[in-house]
């Protein structure tokens, strides 16, 4: 029942947010408590009756010595199942009762109410100041608020975010914040931000240090992460000091975005950080020297949980550190009682007890992923190491178990948060887990030694590169590996689907149950429910094919042809969309990008994009302009990868065998516009077998004079119109193009886009628009007369 009852309390937490207004959170716990006592009810009571001798007539029940062993036994009321039924239902209410409460509270913020007031605010930091785009951000416990009017002391996470340098203050610190509160107005950030249990967002104006933690037990944790941080920089070069970090200390600001997109792509991110197998890795060698000192049991208790205590605030508290040092902890318990417990039954109560005292954790992507890969390692990483043993070394039966059943367990919770699931993840996890304990190891006592005797810890430190660099080659090369890419829409018919699937598989393997041919088929006919139709009918097209992606506010197209040849014209602008869009086309090769120019929903997407396909050349304008985060990270992915790069101009031509690209745009670096970027923007007409699409990314009016001016053929069959169809555009350009059809990428927003003077200037030069926003991604298929168009959605 234990751990039914933890994914019964877990779904009601989940399922809290959609409780009806009218639902007070006591009337859920007063309907949660009666369900319960209806179940112990219905589940019966104990009566003493005759044993098994006596039963059987061999002796008198009223023999005292049949009295004395003589069981108890059980007496159901009704049904166990039923029974069973009744109690769950009695644990998802109270769940349900427990997520409303905190989500009102939330929604009655001091903090929140308070916006958008300019205050002060009294606390510490809950997480490292991160780097952003622009600027950077963190997260803090606020203990006290002062505002114009009033003052009150509380207890709330708070988002801050700064514009200016980044604070020299980190993780444990108590501050003093100034600032504006504001409610953010996107809905997304803002959901974001419930999900964790922050109720605003404060725009930071000062931060002052005002010291460490006033708790002497996390102030020596700061005092140990800072003495071991410095020394691993100190032995380590810069790539590797940043991943041993984030592995040991769980600090991944200094983790280079390169290496973060190749263990990303390949399906090894959960390694950029402290997971709960590090718990493991600290609390063996613990209990270990407990053991050679001969400790008593209470002493032994008492060092082992103190360590992982220790680690778990040393590294931050993760959500997977918390459930396996929560875990750690009951295991302990169970030994010192005397009375051990199976794996699942403390896993289940760790998930019980951290989600009562943090229900937030419920929504934690991370939360979900520790606790689903645990879950799977439980329930067949057995069977399967000693499945694969008949025919493997243990060493790698054991290996294979544990990875198989782990990316089992989590493949369902990926597929609904994040549609996409990397094929190469199993080979990479398999090639990498003899890496991870040696690198971690090792990089310890690199780190340890080097604060004693600082060339003994670069000479293990040198040793301790050859695991961490094996393990890098590893995620670069089977990030790019032609192995494709699951990927799904997401969704809740995702997530049940595919948890239904693997919990098939676990009975299958545990009991040997053989599934019926009509339920393989049935399930090999339900695939398409969850898996793209784009990923199963994948192929050359019959003609040139250009899709214009749905990226919200933002551009990105792709054209292929039937030769196989695939030009991604920007990368739109979130991180990875675009990247999880080709593998659900199944694209393994691009032969060129185009990055227009470097704004941030033009180019946001590519890094990704980079790190996962190999890519021929990448065009881009090279124009300098004011500093551009968002052009200095793309700089590093491009490096980092070894991507050619050119920069073209107006009159320049790239063939891919019968695609002719011809780039019409910029003649010239443009200065003192009013937009000199968006002006830069290269300008692509894509010519096959007589059928063309011009790409006008974001030329304003100075280039676009410029272009109809130069007497260049800008005649298309579509067009992509400039600026997401913003008053930027001269009437005489549309004129010039004359497109049957023009696609406006663009999402919702703030700018009025597409503006009424775009829309009918395209309607007087004879194009059909049609709008990404409306019909979601546009695909136009040239084969035969007439190009075909594919709309995602009508709208």
């Amino acid at each position: 029942m234990l751990p039914a009852a933890a994914a019964a309390f877990a779904l009601g937490l989940l399922g809290s947010g959609a409780a009806p207004g009218w639902l007070a959170p006591w009337m859920a716990f007063a309907a949660g408590l009666v369900l319960l006592g209806a179940g112990w009810l219905a589940a019966g009571r104990e009566r003493r009756g005759p044993g098994a001798l006596a039963r059987a007539g061999l002796v008198a029940p009223e023999h005292e010595v049949v009295e004395a062993v003589g069981g108890r036994r059980v007496v159901p009321s009704i049904t166990p199942i039923v029974a069973a039924a009744i109690s769950l239902a009695g644990v998802l209410t109270l769940g349900v009762g427990w997520g409303t409460f905190h989500d009102r509270g939330l929604e009655e913020a001091l903090l929140a109410s308070l916006a958008p007031e300019r205050v002060v605010l009294g606390g510490s930091l809950k997480t490292d100041p991160k780097e952003t785009t622009f600027g950077w951000s963190a997260v803090a416990l606020a203990q006290r608020v002062e505002w114009p009017d009033g003052a009150a002391t509380l207890r709330s996470s708070i988002w801050i975010s700064g514009s200016d340098e980044m604070p020299g203050a980190r993780r444990g610190d108590r501050v003093r914040l100034e600032g504006t509160l504001r409610v953010p107005d996107d809905e997304r950030f803002a959901e974001a931000l419930r999900h964790k249990g922050i109720p605003a967002q404060l725009q930071l104006q000062t931060l002052t240090r005002l010291g460490p933690s006033s708790s002497s037990f996390i102030s020596a944790t700061q005092s140990v992460r800072r003495i071991v941080g410095r020394s691993i920089e100190g032995v380590f070069p810069r790539k590797e000091a940043g991943l041993l970090l984030g592995l040991l200390l769980g600090d991944d600001s200094q983790l280079d975005p390169g290496l973060e997109r190749d263990f990303r792509a390949s399906g090894l991110s959960h390694l950029l950080v402290v997971s709960g197998g590090n718990v493991a890795m600290v609390l063996a060698p613990v209990l270990a020297a407990t053991t050679l000192l001969r400790l008593p049991r209470w002493p032994k208790f008492a060092v082992g949980f103190g360590a992982v205590a220790f680690f778990t605030i040393l590294t931050g508290a993760e959500p997977s550190v918390l459930r396996a040092g929560v875990m750690a902890c009951l295991a302990l318990v169970g030994m010192l009682a005397g009375r051990p417990r199976t794996t699942a039954s403390i896993l289940s109560a760790a998930v019980l007890g951290l989600l009562v005292l943090d229900p937030w954790l419920a929504r934690s992507v991370g939360f979900q992923l520790s606790v689903t890969a645990t879950a799977g390692m439980v329930a067949l990483a057995s069977p399967l190491a000693e499945h694969f043993g008949r025919f493997a070394p243990g060493p790698i039966a054991a290996a294979a178990g544990a990875t198989i059943s782990a990316q089992l367990g989590v493949t369902p919770v990926l597929l609904y948060h994040f549609h996409e699931v990397p094929l190469a993840t199993l080979p990479a996890n398999l090639a990498a887990f003899p890496l991870v304990a040696p690198s971690l190891l090792l990089g310890a006592v690199a780190a340890g030694t080097g604060l004693i005797w600082f060339p003994l810890g670069r000479l293990v430190a040198a040793i301790a590169l050859l695991p961490m660099r094996w393990l890098e080659l590893v995620a670069d090369h089977l990030g790019k590996a032609p192995l494709g890419y699951l990927t799904a829409e997401g969704g809740l018919l995702v997530l049940v689907g595919g948890t239904a699937l693997v919990a098939g598989i676990v009975v299958w393997v545990r009991t040997g149950w053989k599934p019926s041919r009509t339920l393989i088929a049935a399930a090999i006919a339900s695939m398409p429910f969850f898996v793209w139709a784009s990923a199963l009918g994948t192929g050359p097209p019959e003609g040139l094919t250009v899709r214009f992606f749905d990226v919200g506010q933002g551009d990105a197209a792709l054209l292929t042809t039937p030769e196989g040849a695939a030009v991604l014209v920007d990368g739109g602008p979130e991180r990875d969309q675009v990247a999880t869009e080709l593998s659900a086309l199944a694209i393994k090769r691009l032969d060129i990008v185009v990055a227009s120019h470097p704004h941030a929903d033009h180019i946001v997407g590519l890094p990704s994009v980079l790190a996962r396909l190999p890519v021929g050349l990448l065009l881009q304008p090279g124009c300098e302009g004011e500093p551009s985060p968002l052009q200095a990270d793309l700089d590093r992915a491009i490096a980092d990868e070894g991507v050619e790069v050119q920069n073209p101009r107006a009159g320049d031509t790239f063939w891919l065998e019968s695609l002719r690209l011809d780039v019409l745009s910029p003649h010239r670096c443009w200065t003192g516009t009013e937009s000199d970027a968006n002006n830069d923007a290269i300008v692509i007409r894509a010519t096959y077998e007589g059928d063309v699409v011009l790409i006008a990314s974001e030329p304003e009016e100075p280039a676009q004079e410029w272009l109809v001016g130069s007497g260049v053929d800008l005649r298309a069959d579509i067009l992509k119109v400039p600026h997401h169809g913003a008053a930027t555009s001269i009437p005489e350009f549309f004129e010039a193009v004359r497109a049957d059809a023009a696609v406006v990428s663009v999402g919702e927003n703030d700018y009025g886009h597409p503006t009424a003077f775009t829309l009918d200037a395209l309607a007087a030069s004879g194009s059909q628009v049609w709008r990404t926003d409306r019909q979601g991604t546009i695909t136009v298929v040239f084969a035969g007369p007439d190009p075909t168009v594919k709309f995602e959605r009508w709208g």
